[in-house]
């Protein structure tokens, strides 16, 4: 149901310089007026915060299923729609979706290219010092994607051989941490890497779960399994620029909101496979941390999200 041909995923992996992302892929799109009732607490225009944005410019894959796919001009996925709800929370009317690079994220909050990346991206203490985060809005694990008739179970397995990963990711900067003896290789998305999987390139990909599984579920996933044994935890949360702590507040808001209303339940089932699949943690809703109001004084001048 989330299938996408590989050749259109292949073309949207493609590396573009990061100056260029905006203009070269991104498109706008109307976000219809909010109709969910905020949780108590949540703070609006005329309690001190600036106005909210009318327009906000979100990065997101483009290619990873389940997550972030551009078909066309549509745009699905839970990044997608956990994105389209904070921007109604905060009434924002016109979201301009661009294409997130795992290694350009932070190069594109930082150059202000846009306001929020919302691209599967985990809450690492090294990224916090480079961007403000706003969640967690999912909990995931760390897997490997593995050809369907390999025995291969867990990383120890895979010393010698040549493991895929996304340049730029935590999941691959973890495996070259805690494993030694195997070949690294990078690409620039998770995309590119099960291509080359395929192609019998590599002896595996590793991603996190919650990514891996989305290629399970397309038409032509039977060739592929995970290794069922997970390992490490991501936690992504949304990517914000350094000072912007405004948005961070207004973020972590529209996230509260979304999981109390029922709805982030709702999200995830419809964009996920079942928790047979991607681990009963990953359904359940996250505690989202607390992001300082910009009108209540902060010794340390920086929210406590990071």
């Amino acid at each position: 149901m989330r299938a996408m041909p590989r050749g259109r995923r292949v073309a949207a992996a493609l590396a573009v310089p990061a100056l260029l992302l905006v203009s070269a892929c991104s498109q706008a799109v109307d976000v219809p007026p909010s109709t969910s009732t905020p949780t108590p607490g949540t703070t609006t225009s005329s309690d001190g915060l600036p106005p909210a944005p009318d327009r906000l410019r979100v990065a997101i894959s483009f290619d990873q299923p389940g997550l972030g796919v551009k078909d066309g001009d549509d745009y699905s996925g839970l990044d997608v729609d956990v994105s389209r709800y904070v921007a109604q929370q905060m009434g924002t009317e016109r979201i301009t979706f661009v294409q997130a690079i795992p290694d350009q994220r932070e190069t594109l909050l930082a150059t202000g290219q846009v306001d929020m990346v919302v691209s599967s991206y985990s809450m690492t203490p090294q990224r916090a010092e480079q961007v403000r985060f706003a969640g967690p809005y999912l909990v995931t694990d760390q897997e490997l994607l593995l050809p369907r008739r390999s025995s291969i179970r867990s990383p120890q397995e895979l010393r010698g051989f040549t493991v895929c990963g996304a340049a730029g990711s935590s999941a691959t900067q973890r495996l070259v941490r805690d494993y030694t003896g195997l070949h690294i290789v990078e690409e620039k998305s998770v995309d590119a890497c099960v291509d080359r999987l395929r192609e019998g390139e590599v002896k595996a990909v590793t991603s996190d779960t919650t990514i891996l599984a989305g290629y399970l579920e397309e038409e032509d996933g039977s060739d592929l399994r995970l290794s069922g044994r997970p390992f490490g935890r991501e936690s992504y949360g949304i990517g914000l620029a350094k000072d912007d702590r405004a948005l961070c507040y207004r973020v972590s808001e529209g996230l509260r909101t979304m999981i109390s209303s029922g709805e982030w339940r709702r999200t995830v089932a419809r964009n996920l496979p079942s928790a047979k699949v991607i681990g009963r943690q990953t359904y359940r809703p996250p505690q989202v941390r607390s992001c300082t109001s910009p009108t209540t004084p902060s010794p340390s001048g920086s929210s406590t999200s990071s």
